[in-house]
């Protein structure tokens, strides 16, 4: 059963009404010059008790409430970091939600290994790898942007086949899935693994299906959104991206399918640490701020690690030895 924090407000109306007895004969004079009077009590006004609606919305994305009793809905919207940063002055709906919600501060991209260790140094398409199969870019092989590389790992997109789950990645481009090219193609993670290629097309769809599945409640267990290098602040201004940014996830976060309260929400860039980084529910408590030390960073492998756990998945690759989010998630004020 999924958990809904809308609360009705409730109103109590109580009216007490008393009316006196009449007096018997024998303590009133009775004559024909007397009368027998009544006097009722008071009726008093009705007493209206109001309790607030609490409203989750764009507003109030996040309110710390309580964890659902499964979360069923996992959704990861990915931008590109070139030297962004929480609290730019061109970003200001991403630093506002930041507030809202909650940060980490210090996350590391694919450059370094799971105990904060250099493994090299990359450009975007080994961190989107590093993300879906918890390797480092050496151990995973997808070590440059080239669009045509391809890796035989596991990723958490078999983990999903394989557990009867569903997943999509939505792509900012034409209808077609896996052939079709768009700018930052080589940023679509499900186009990496040889496992995937027989289903790629079915699971691969336009950004555009997005916003119908989300309103009549057909998201899939995972989502990744992929924007094109020009809303996801690679080609445009910080600017242009945090109002991309903001026309984009405004109506998630005033949906129903947001509002069930097992939807968890992660914003992420890919790489240039410390990444930034947004995360999102309405169990979350408002502006908490996630740290951890340098030999045990929060880094794309514990992204990985927490999506795993939000959707009852083994954890994969070297993801067990990273920090977890899901107590996070789950409502505990770091």
């Amino acid at each position: 059963m999924r958990l809904n924090f809308r609360v009705m407000s409730v109103f109590t109306v109580l009216i007490i009404t008393a009316i006196s007895g009449c007096s018997s004969s024998k303590d009133v004079p009775q004559n024909e010059n007397s009368a027998i009077t009544e006097t009722p009590s008071a009726i008093p006004e009705p007493t209206v008790t109001f309790t607030p609606e609490v409203v989750i919305n764009s507003e109030a994305p996040c309110l710390g409430m309580p964890a659902p009793t499964a979360w069923n809905h996992v959704v990861v919207l990915m931008f590109e970091n070139h030297h962004s940063f929480i609290g730019s002055p061109d970003m200001p709906y991403i630093t506002k939600l930041a507030s809202l919600c909650g940060t980490a501060p210090i996350w590391k991209d694919a450059d370094y290994r799971v105990d904060g260790s250099v493994d090299g140094k990359y450009n975007s398409k080994p961190s989107y790898a590093t993300l879906t199969n918890g390797l480092s870019p050496t151990d995973h092989g997808l070590i440059d942007d080239q669009y045509h590389t391809k890796t035989d790992v596991e990723s958490i997109f078999d983990q999903i086949l394989q557990a009867g789950k569903t997943f999509k990645v939505y792509y900012e481009g034409e209808a077609g899935g896996c052939s079709v090219l768009f700018s930052g193609a080589y940023h679509d993670p499900v186009r990496y693994y040889n496992s995937l290629a027989p289903v790629c097309d079915e699971h691969d769809v336009p950004l555009q299906d997005f916003t119908s599945d989300l309103n009549s409640g057909a998201l899939p267990d995972f989502s990744m959104i992929i924007p094109s290098n020009d809303h996801n602040m690679h080609n445009n201004t910080l600017k242009e991206g945090d109002t991309w940014a903001q026309e984009f996830l405004k109506p998630i976060l005033d949906s129903e399918s947001y509002r069930q309260g097992d939807l968890a929400l992660f914003f992420l860039w890919d790489e240039d640490s410390p990444v930034p980084n947004v995360l999102i529910a309405p169990s979350i408590v408002p502006g908490s701020i996630i740290t951890s030390p340098d030999e045990n960073p929060i880094s794309h492998f514990s992204a990985l690690r927490t999506w795993d756990e939000l959707l009852g998945l083994s954890l994969l690759g070297d993801t067990q030895y990273a920090p977890s989010l899901l107590g996070f998630y789950n409502g505990v004020r770091p």
